[in-house]
């Protein structure tokens, strides 16, 4: 799954994408998705694929699409004070981005 937006060259430019294809809507998604950066959950020799909006899976390494991570977290309502579970949270990626939502008295779970 995934595929719906275009590649980018970087962090940014998938972000941008996924706005432009209006799978990002909210300031506060857009400014988790910023503020971490895909390919540092990827393997070295896989971060070439960091920005493509497609799943990634290595072994028991998963990720799923970034505009699927997006219309979940926009699906959620998300703010401050709210507490998250992401059960077989993966990498952590989805759950770090909730996280910054969430906010330093939140209670996201993995």
């Amino acid at each position: 799954m995934g595929g719906a937006v275009s590649a980018g060259e970087d962090n940014d430019d998938l972000i941008d994408n996924l706005k432009e294809a209006y799978y990002i809507r909210s300031d506060l998604v857009e400014r988790a998705f910023r503020a971490i950066d895909r390919a540092d959950y990827y393997l070295d020799e896989y971060r070439d694929n960091a920005y493509k909006d497609l799943a990634w899976r290595h072994g028991n390494i998963h990720l799923s699409a970034p505009c699927i991570y997006s219309e979940v977290m926009e699906a959620l309502d998300l703010h401050p004070g709210l507490s998250f579970l992401n059960l077989g949270s993966g990498t952590g990626y989805l759950s770090t981005m909730v996280g910054l939502i969430l906010g330093t008295c939140n209670c996201a779970h993995n």
